[in-house]
């Protein structure tokens, strides 16, 4: 079972806890009785010298009580003391038990009861212990053990039973611990499966507690939409879990004319859940260090520098990802990008043409940096295009039937629809989510549009304009 070591704890708090109630409960009700027992001793027979001897008199109300009683205050000092360990809180309440058992024989023999008596006593006695105490199987056979062992060697003593039936006595004797260990049997192994959901029902509640403030941390890497300027950029992330394995990163440069450039990573790492997002995290630090020292950085060189890093630090652990590079310049109406085994996306002209931007090389971290070739590529991107790159989770999903969408699929969905500029992501995440209809999600699902609207004039390229107009 999990949780063993919590299991153990709390088991032990309840035995010290019932062990202190036991000793006051049976521990009172036991004084009483003896002293009423003394009382009617002292009274009908002590004062009859004809049965009153003074060693079964020591015997009555000395040796026999006075060990009780010693086991009583010994178990009650041990279920009081913080000092107590686990091993010493079970060898208390079983070996009170026991001991209590041997003083029912003891008092039976010298009062020469049935001998019927000592053994529905001590199997109420038992019973009664297995209840109350959180013991094993184990636990509940010990006081048995010791209750049968004690009275078979009283019996030897009786050398009117022959030793054969002694034996026999001893042997069925044990059945009268039966109730009591198949009530220990059920009450521990229930105690272990309820102890096991409350302990899962627990972690579960933290764990989502904890993810969610995970969630939260994984997708402040991701950056703020580019609303406004020539170049913009919207988004939408679905993870197949609390939090998953794709990363974007936008870097975004202005030039005195007023003209700017805008670089894009999407990133898809291997995996799902927690781990893909660390390793996300990891990426995403490298991804800033990088853009940090080389603002300008191109496509190609992103992504090789990118495919160094995971093959030196993840492909050893069998991690792997695919990323798509990107960067709209303005100036010069071009997207250049270099894509390491990502699924292509998709250029779609202001005429409604569409154009794949498809994988220059194959997945990163596959090989050695000196035996990387980006191949990066470029195509001409002017006002009123856009471009939609996503990851894999958004083909891969899949009808109730099976059936998978694929890059044609979307591809066909692209075609059909004429959305406003910025709303593809989210009508693409909604479409896909109807296609799925009631089927899980199987993988993350990042989609990204960058786009050019019409009509926007470049502040620079508009005062000149006006310049020139006023010489004329």
């Amino acid at each position: 079972m999990e949780f063993r070591h919590e299991f153990v704890q709390e088991t032990f708090s309840l035995l010290q806890r019932r062990l202190l109630h036991f000793v006051y409960f049976i521990g009172g009700f036991w004084l009483v009785t003896t002293c009423l027992e003394w009382f009617v001793r002292i009274r009908f027979v002590v004062n009859d010298h004809d049965d009153a001897k003074p060693f079964s008199l020591l015997t009555w109300i000395g040796v026999n009580d006075l060990l009780l009683a010693l086991g009583f205050i010994g178990a009650w000092h041990i279920a009081r003391r913080r000092s107590t360990t686990n091993r010493q809180a079970e060898l208390a309440s079983i070996g009170l038990v026991a001991l209590y058992g041997v003083h029912l024989i003891v008092s039976q023999y010298d009062l020469q009861s049935p001998y019927e008596i000592a053994w529905l006593m001590f199997a109420a006695l038992h019973l009664l212990s297995s209840i109350h105490f959180p013991w094993t199987t184990y636990q509940a056979i010990v006081p048995i053990f010791v209750f049968v062992l004690v009275r078979f060697v009283y019996n030897l003593t009786d050398t009117d039973t022959p030793l054969s039936v002694d034996a026999l006595a001893a042997v069925f004797g044990m059945l009268i611990g039966a109730p009591g260990i198949i009530v220990c049997s059920v009450q521990h192994e229930w105690r272990e499966r309820n102890f096991g959901y409350k302990q899962l029902s627990s972690r579960y509640g933290m764990l989502r507690s904890e993810l969610a403030s995970a969630r939260r941390i994984h997708e402040a890497l991701f950056p703020q939409p580019c609303v406004d300027g020539p170049i913009r950029l919207t988004y939408q992330y679905e993870p197949m879990r609390h939090i998953g394995g794709d990363y974007l990163h936008v870097d975004r440069h202005q030039r005195e004319d007023g003209s700017e450039y805008l670089s894009v990573v999407v990133l898809d790492v291997t995996g799902h859940g927690v781990p893909a997002a660390l390793t996300v995290n990891r990426l995403h630090g490298e991804v800033e260090l990088l853009f940090a020292d080389q603002p300008d950085a191109s496509p190609g060189q992103v992504l090789s520098a990118l495919n160094r890093y995971i093959h030196l630090t993840l492909a050893k652990h069998s991690i792997y990802a695919t990323a798509l590079c990107m960067r709209v310049d303005t100036s010069r109406n071009v997207i250049e990008w270099a894509s390491g085994g990502h699924p292509p996306a998709f250029l779609t002209g202001v005429d409604g043409t569409i154009e794949d931007v498809p994988p220059t090389t194959f997945v990163l971290g596959a090989c050695r940096a000196e035996d990387f070739e980006p191949n990066e590529s470029s195509l001409p991107f002017h006002p009123g295009d856009r471009v939609l790159a996503y990851t894999d989770g958004a083909i891969e999903a899949r009808k109730e039937d099976g059936m998978m969408l694929r890059i044609s699929g979307l591809r066909s969905w692209i075609a059909a629809e004429r959305p406003s500029p910025g709303e593809w992501p989210n009508q693409l995440l909604t479409a896909i989510a109807t296609y799925r209809g009631g089927s899980p999600i199987e993988d993350d699902t990042l989609f990204v549009e960058v786009f050019r609207p019409l009509g926007y004039q470049i502040k620079g390229k508009a005062d000149a304009t006006d310049d020139e107009q006023t010489t004329t």
